[in-house]
């Protein structure tokens, strides 16, 4: 499905709209909702940076892996930066609100969607291909390099990052902690480090 919005085009696909319908019947822990918001508040950040910097999105996709945001021309660097650290910036804003009010209230469910932001920001600031911190990292190493080098270093970076997710799931099960949530974090960080855009 497309759509056209402030001069976006916004594809939505069936197969995200499937797995987004079947966590919804599956989810006993009442975390998905939050969770898909905290995520929408964390595109809405990249959204508006992007906006602010003159630098419009051409394409808004929701597939089931990922958001994926595509632009007519990609800003300069420090307009890369700021664009890039908005998403989990929009994160900790929302973060410290709901923080503030389980101190003040003392809500538990405050607390837990406040932990859930810090959590979806942490996650996207990691290092890796694929996330924001890779993306601030790429834009760090071609300082030093050509982009294409700092692309490569960062992939091999991601591979590491998925490696050591990995063994971590192993060293778990061996423990009798099965966590299947860890592998399919790996196989996911594996897939953003080995595929090419």
């Amino acid at each position: 499905m497309k759509i056209k919005l402030f001069g976006t085009e916004i594809y939505i696909s069936f197969l995200f709209c499937a797995v987004l319908c079947f966590m919804l019947v599956v989810d006993r822990t009442g975390l998905i909702i939050p969770t898909l918001f905290a995520v929408f508040i964390h595109e809405a950040g990249h959204l508006l940076a992007m906006y602010a910097a003159d630098c419009q999105p051409r394409t808004v996709r929701l597939i089931p892996t990922s958001v994926q945001i595509i632009r007519g021309f990609s800003p300069k660097k420090h307009g890369e930066i700021a664009i890039t650290i908005c998403g989990p910036a929009a994160n900790i804003v929302l973060f410290g609100s709901l923080f503030a009010n389980y101190l003040i209230f003392g809500s538990q469910q405050s607390l837990k969607f406040a932990i859930l932001n810090l959590v979806i920001a942490t996650f996207n600031l990691l290092p890796v291909h694929g996330l924001d911190g890779g993306t601030l990292l790429t834009v760090v190493i071609s300082k030093f390099t050509d982009i294409y080098k700092a692309e490569s270093i960062v992939k091999i970076i991601t591979v590491v990052f998925a490696l050591a997710i990995f063994l971590l799931g192993v060293y778990l099960w061996a423990s009798g902690t099965v966590n299947i949530s860890v592998f399919i974090v790996a196989l996911y960080l594996a897939v953003c480090g080995l595929v090419k855009k």
